[in-house]
């Protein structure tokens, strides 16, 4: 048991339930806390299973990571007008899990991802051209000096 009964006692019966509820499901999803799962993160991952998304959930990576498959990445259409209101979605829900723990590196992908959603939205780009443009940025944010210290290049000079 994660947590020892006395800690609950000055929370009520039920809120000490939800919370017991909720550790338990973080557990079954698989999340670790020693991985230091953020608000944020947890929120990306469960648009993968958010119902207003399924009309795109096989043509991109819904939680925001660099998780595209082969297929994603090679996808040559266009959203269709179902699809284009599972985007709309995706930005708001998106943007609402941004809100809750922001990082540096979360708010840098999400003002990348702000800056290419349109031209998916619009019919401008392919869903893989849309994949392809998000995993060379968000290679680019998330790989960028100073943010990953345990990266040992870093500390080189050239």
């Amino acid at each position: 048991m994660l947590f020892s009964r006395p800690s609950f006692m000055f929370l009520t019966e039920e809120k000490s339930m939800r919370i017991a509820l909720l550790v338990v499901s973080i557990f079954i999803s698989g999340y670790s806390f020693a991985g230091g799962q953020d608000k944020t993160s947890q929120c990306l991952e469960g648009l993968k299973n958010d119902g207003r998304l399924s009309p795109i959930a096989n043509h991109v990576a819904l939680d925001g990571q660099d998780t595209a498959s082969p297929q994603m990445l090679a996808d040559g259409t266009r959203p269709d007008a179902r699809q284009q209101h599972a985007i709309a979605e995706w930005i708001d829900a998106r943007s609402e899990c941004i809100n809750f723990t922001p990082t540096q590196v979360s708010v840098s992908l999400h003002m990348n991802f702000l800056g290419i959603v349109p031209g998916l939205y619009n019919g401008q780009m392919t869903f893989g051209e849309f994949n392809n443009k998000w995993r060379a940025l968000f290679e680019e944010t998330t790989k960028a000096p100073g943010k990953m210290p345990d990266d040992p290049h870093i500390h080189h000079h050239h």
